[in-house]
């Protein structure tokens, strides 16, 4: 049982420096452009072990969406929201404490690798800040309010990506709670 989970952390520690290594190299080169021998030598491990863990380079940022959606999760647990609002502060929150690493996933135009996998998870926020009692009676409905919602969302993180973040998350958010619930500008 030790050995299984070794290779497990093993695994998991290998896979961290691929995704590390590949961010690493988007700094300087197009992403389309990136070879898994360059991810795979930027990590000091071979192209047997990249392939080993992940199919393509593109697997790579589908984990590491995997693992922001899981802090941003985490973060609705612990603190126990239960507003829209809140869950949308969580997001933009999260955006600007890892600013470095969106604005580069916006440069190389594959932030919608992130922004895929919170559309996929949505339900499972939802029944966190909600509860799954009152997804399954709206079970017909709540695919498309969700998708109303996170439309909203990611229109609002793109423009404030596109925009550098200049204006601070709570700042942003604070206005567009106001005027939102008072159309009076």
């Amino acid at each position: 049982m030790a050995v299984n989970n070794t290779n497990g952390k093993i695994s998991e520690q290998s896979r961290r420096k691929m995704a590390q290594a590949l961010f690493t190299i988007m700094e300087q080169y197009d992403y389309r452009e990136i070879t898994v021998t360059q991810i795979a030598q930027e990590a000091g491990l071979s192209r047997k072990t990249f392939y080993r863990l992940f199919s393509t380079k593109d697997d790579i940022l589908r984990y590491q969406s995997e693992k922001w959606f899981s802090q941003i999760y985490e973060h609705v647990i612990e603190e126990q929201l239960h507003s829209y609002w809140d869950v949308v502060r969580c997001y933009f929150d999260f955006c600007e404490q890892n600013k470095d690493m969106i604005l580069l996933l916006k440069k190389h135009n594959v932030i919608s690798f992130f922004f895929e996998y919170i559309e996929d998870n949505a339900i499972k926020v939802f029944e966190s800040v909600y509860s799954k009692e009152t997804a399954q009676k709206n079970s017909l409905l709540l695919p498309y309010l969700l998708s109303y919602s996170i439309g909203g969302v990611f229109s609002l993180l793109t423009k404030w990506i596109d925009n550098d973040m200049v204006i601070p998350a709570q700042e942003l958010l604070q206005t567009l709670r106001a005027r939102y619930m008072s159309p009076k500008m």
